[in-house]
Parts: structure tokens; sequence; C-alpha cells
């Protein structure tokens, strides 16, 4: 997380203040998440060590509701933007992702204020209540963020081989960032789906299994998920401007063929042909009369069909009048 919040701070002065805002608030959560964590393990590890029932104490942590989901809100709440505005403003979609975020966090703090007084069980009811809220909303919150996003990239292809690479580069980061924490959120709701089930079975029983702690695991790791994820969806946009830079071998090519389609490779080409249009008049001394010629270079020039025309087939002197246009026989005897 630091290096990367390092590389994004090269180039910050760029990004919006939204950006700024939600980075310092990831960073923040992020790190007081990796401290947390730390004390955590040393309390459990290191000062009661073989003391196994600091396992099942939510001293420590019920905690984890209010940092996890504190931090995961940021991070989906620049997803939502970046889906608001890859759907054409589509504010049903922006309204449904706002609404499960806040239900994953008033979830995770409602699990952290339940658990506290967990003595009775209907106490452990609304905390399992509250957990439920903050998994399910935060599930719900990713799926659809990472559906619309690769739904809204993959419509916008065009065909063009330039604008289908960059895209499909989107893409490609769009799933490598956003698809861990969406598993991880479902294997999460899995795993305390089977233990609320597990021991609501056997309600006089304490049960101590494989799944006991994991999911204060995935609780500890979510966080930081999300942090990482989100900072290399920002610095990913280095290696796209890689992708389109002139330096690119690929760019070079483009410059040939601009407009290239990916479907049909050839590349298209513009073929000029010049045409040069003459007129050739020949005056007759003897008949006072004119002889006269047109046609295309390089084609056969045309003949005019006619008794007259077959009379001045013969070789006759060129006049000064050969390059002017528009003489009638009136000028040419006026000149003669």
């Amino acid at each position: 997380m630091l290096a990367q919040l390092v590389k994004w701070g090269s180039y910050a002065v760029e990004d919006r203040w939204f950006i700024k805002i939600t980075v310092g608030w990831c960073a923040l959560f992020g790190t007081i998440a990796s401290i947390f964590n730390l004390a955590y393990v040393h309390y459990v590890f290191v000062n009661h060590f073989g003391t196994y029932a600091t396992f099942a104490s939510a001293d420590w942590s019920s905690w984890l509701g209010i940092i996890a989901p504190l931090t995961s809100a940021g991070v989906q709440v620049f997803y939502c933007d970046r889906a608001y505005k890859l759907s054409k403003n589509n504010k049903l979609l922006a309204g449904v992702i706002m609404s499960l975020i806040i239900t994953s966090v008033i979830g995770g703090i409602g699990s952290k204020i339940t658990s506290e007084s967990a003595t009775q069980a209907a106490d452990a009811t609304k905390a399992t209540i509250f957990i439920y809220l903050y998994t399910a909303g935060a599930m719900a919150a990713d799926f659809i963020i990472t559906v619309s996003i690769m739904w809204c990239l993959s419509k916008s292809k065009s065909g063009f081989v330039q604008t289908d690479q960059i895209v499909n580069k989107l893409l490609a980061v769009s799933a490598e960032t956003q698809l861990p924490p969406t598993l991880m959120a479902i294997s999460f709701l899995i795993i305390f789906a089977y233990k609320t089930t597990k021991a609501a079975a056997h309600p006089d029983q304490v049960i101590i299994d494989v799944t006991s702690n994991l999911t204060g695991f995935f609780m500890m790791v979510m966080p930081k998920t999300y942090v990482v994820g989100f900072l290399a969806v920002l610095n990913s946009r280095m290696s796209l401007r890689a992708v389109i830079s002139s330096k690119d071998a690929s760019s070079q090519q483009w410059k040939h063929n601009t407009y290239q389609l990916r479907k049909r490779t050839v590349e298209g080409n513009v073929k000029v042909t010049t045409e040069t249009y003459i007129q050739d008049e020949r005056y007759d001394p003897a008949t006072k009369t004119i002889a006269r010629q047109e046609g295309y270079i390089n084609s056969a020039i045309p003949e005019e069909s006619g008794e007259e025309e077959s009379i001045y087939k013969g070789e006759l002197s060129k006049t000064p009048h050969t390059s002017q246009t528009g003489l009638t026989f009136a000028d040419a005897l006026k000149d003669s």
C-alpha cells in the first residue's frame, strides 16, 4: 500500500479533489487497519498465548465491524462514481449502489454495538443480523459495480484497433482490481452463513471448528484488499498512457492507419488519378475553317460524327489560335 501511495503521489497533482479526498480516506483507515491487526495479533498470540477464550471474545474483534466497512466504503464510492459516469449518468444505478454501501456501513457499526452486549441469545441474534447486513451489502455493491463497469466498457468498443486495445486494457484492470474483494465478500458470507446455521442447530453447545475464526480473518484482510485494488486502478493510468504513447511500437502503426478496423485488417488506401483536358484547333487558310479536336490525355480522343468532320481530317497547319478557348469562326476570319 505504501509503495502504491508513493507512486500515486508522483502525479497526484493532476487528479480531482474527489480522488484526493478518497485516497486520503482510504490511506487513513488502511493504516488504522494495519496498526489494529498488529495489535490484535499481539494481544491474542503474545499477551494471551494459550488462552483460547480470547478468540471468542468480542472486545477486540468487534472493532473490525467499524474499520472494515469504513475502509471499503471509500473505495466503493469511487467505483460508484465510475459506474455512474460510464453508464451515462444513470441515477438509478448510482442510487442502488449507494444504498447498498450505506447498508454495509450501518451493518458494520451495528455489529460493533451489539457484539459488545451479546450476553444473551437475543443479543447474539441481533449481532448476527447486523453482520449479515454488512456482508450482504458489501457483496451486492461490489457485484453490481463490477458487472456494470465491465458491461459499460465492453459496450464502448467501436471496432477500431486502437480503441478496442484500450478498452481491453481497462477490462483487464477492472477484473484484476474489483474481482478479489468481490470474491472475498462472497466467501465471507458463505462461511458466516455456515457458522450461524451450525450454531442455530445446536443452541446449547459452543461449536469450535476450522471456520470459527475465518470470519475474523476475512474482516482483517478485506480493507487492505479494497485499498490495494483502488490504488492499482489509479496507478494503471500510467500504463494506459504507455499504450497510446508515441514511443510504443504499435502506436507507430496506428499513425499510418489511424482508423484501422479490428475485423478488416487491410489498410485503407486512397488512389488519386489526375486527368488533363486538352483542346486542339487547326485553321485551314484555304477553306477558312477551323478543325477542333478535344479530349483527355492518356485516353482515346473521341471523334465527332458527321460528314463535315471527315473533310478536315488531313494535316492542317496550327495557327496562333490553338491555345485559345471558345474561338468562333468569325474571330478566326478577323485574325486572318
